[in-house]
């Protein structure tokens, strides 16, 4: 059963209103009506969770799906050994990686508890991405411009530049709701 303290102020509707007579001077009807309303109480990551980290966390997904589908073709098409690229699997550890950043980051509204590995795991896939993105520029510099490797490059490029920037602005909105919940705590 829900309990509230509030201060109320009574409103009286006088019987003369209705057509009775002056022979009653008390009021028939009173009305209650809070006078102040108390603001509830925050959620625990209320800031955090008002920049939408689900929808970032959703365009991290799919990026992950659309770079470990890229890593599957690259795989299945090209040799092992003509790129970097291929050799090291990029793609697909990038894709699986933010599959996971992006799942985790997603729980995040139902159990607060997960912010740190969140943190972990975006900067470990930033890591990653940044590892992927050095190895680009290399299998760019050994290629031809006007080949079908280039061109699928270019395209995983621009796919591992999103997951980048997706992961970077997710672990700067929850560095920064960490350091608001430790500044509340020492408070």
């Amino acid at each position: 059963m829900a309990r509230a303290s509030i201060a109320m102020d009574i409103i009286e509707e006088h019987p003369r209103k209705h057509g009775h007579g002056e022979e009653d001077s008390h009021p028939l009807i009173k009305y209650y009506k809070a006078t102040t309303l108390i603001p509830d109480k925050p959620h625990l990551m209320h800031q955090l969770l008002d920049k939408q980290p689900a929808a970032w966390a959703s365009v991290q997904i799919s990026s992950g799906i659309l770079s470990f589908g890229l890593g599957v073709v690259f795989a299945a098409v090209f040799g092992i050994g003509e790129l970097l690229l291929t050799l090291f699997r990029v793609p697909l550890l990038t894709g699986i990686m933010f599959l996971g950043a992006g799942f985790l980051s997603n729980l995040l509204y139902k159990n607060p508890g997960l912010l740190q590995v969140c943190i972990y795991s975006n900067v470990l896939c930033l890591v990653m991405a940044s590892v992927g993105t050095i190895l680009l520029a290399v299998d760019f510099a050994t290629q031809d411009k006007d080949t079908l490797y280039y061109k699928v490059e270019i395209v995983v490029l621009c796919v591992t530049l999103l997951d980048m920037l997706v992961s970077a602005v997710l672990i700067f909105f929850m560095h920064a709701e960490k350091r608001n919940l430790e500044k509340g705590s020492s408070d």
